[in-house]
């Protein structure tokens, strides 16, 4: 058999580990793992089937109903709910009808959908969510809103812009606007389910007052081991996704030789160096930005890359230790990705999502 060039290894273990560091943290809330953009790179179904014992899981989330009906399959004869986040507008029939069909949870983020929705004759079938704009201004209904709602919404919440700053002034207007909120849901809407917080809230829940009044909490980012923001404290997370590369071919450069496309990168060194060729680039989801300054390791040793990163080869650091056949770590327990992103100039979020189709996944449990 023979193996891709560039692989993922995702492990099971490290999720439900991620996940019950989450649930202590946040102990008398149920989770809605987001499992959205095939879950942040990770495999929704492999993600969703490692969670489905857990204690405290509410269900799901994705984005879109296609996501929705591929992990509904996925999960085969599980009931858990599946809450589709974003996909609502415009609704139609259609939308309707899947929901129906697979047992989907619509959340309604916006006015005209939310009409569409109550205008159909069989939406009192459909359990659905509501999502409140309380000054994030992307997705939300308007608190004023709240009374057009003509059905009895599973759960209502917003959406944090800041929830890694609570003391932020758009934070604090944001509570302030949701706290009003939560009044009017608990005198209209007594058993509607009520949340606000994403990975960020949920490292910072002592700091957010209304946390002992929710029921739910939505964890993303921090699910896959990657702390949800830079100066969060890490607190045992476990990298999910690990990504090697396998070394094609490895050069003794003279002073002078350059490397790669362009030749961005000139060796300097008076007695030469060695650098090594890897099997994987832009195509594969190693970022073209970590031309000459993204990192990899050869067991614990860092080095940086060389040149420009091309659509199938990148050039790495090399040393005499390394032999063709070996493997280099480029996201990883040893790598922080806030370092690697950073040094691509993006997000954790996006390194994972864009990992290529052509990837090897091997899973363990």
């Amino acid at each position: 058999m023979i193996h891709s060039r560039t692989r993922i290894v995702l492990s099971a273990n490290a999720v439900r580990n991620n996940y019950r560091i989450i649930s202590k943290k946040v102990p008398s809330l149920r989770l809605i793992p987001m499992v959205k953009a095939d879950a942040y790179g990770h495999d929704a179904i492999f993600t969703s089937k490692a969670l489905l014992k857990e204690k405290s899981l509410f269900g799901f989330g994705v984005a879109t109903l296609r996501e929705a009906c591929a992990l509904r399959l996925g999960l085969r004869d599980s009931k858990v709910p599946i809450i589709v986040f974003s996909d609502s507008a415009p609704w139609t029939s259609d939308h309707l009808k899947l929901c129906l069909q697979y047992a989907l949870e619509p959340v309604f983020s916006e006015i005209t959908s939310l009409l569409q929705f109550q205008a159909q004759r069989n939406f009192l079938q459909v359990s659905a969510h509501v999502e409140i704009n309380t000054g994030m201004n992307r997705m939300g209904i308007p608190p004023e809103s709240l009374s057009l709602i003509r059905f009895y919404p599973r759960s209502v919440f917003t959406h944090l812009a800041e929830a890694d700053l609570p003391s932020d002034p758009l934070t604090r207007t944001q509570m302030r606007t949701f706290s009003g909120v939560v009044e009017q849901v608990r005198q209209k809407f007594p058993k509607a389910l009520l949340h606000f917080s994403n990975s960020s809230a949920i490292w910072n829940h002592a700091k957010f007052s209304l946390t002992p009044e929710m029921d739910l909490a939505r964890p993303g980012l921090s699910l896959y081991g990657i702390r949800p923001f830079d100066r969060a404290s890490n607190d045992g997370l476990k990298r999910v996704m690990q990504m090697t590369s396998q070394v094609l071919n490895r050069i003794h450069l003279s002073p002078g030789d350059r490397v790669g496309y362009g030749g961005t990168y000139r060796c300097k060194k008076p007695g030469g160096e060695w650098i090594s060729v890897i099997g994987g680039g832009y195509a594969d989801g190693i970022f073209r930005a970590l031309s000459n300054r993204g990192i990899a390791y050869h067991g614990a040793k860092k080095l940086r890359f060389r040149g420009r990163v091309s659509m199938d080869l990148s050039a790495v650091e090399g040393h005499s230790k390394i032999q063709i056949g070996d493997f280099l770590e480029l996201w990883g327990d040893r790598i922080d990705p806030y370092e690697q992103a950073g040094l691509a100039e993006t997000i954790p979020y996006e390194i994972t999502t864009r990992v290529g189709a052509r990837v090897e996944r091997v899973y363990e449990s």
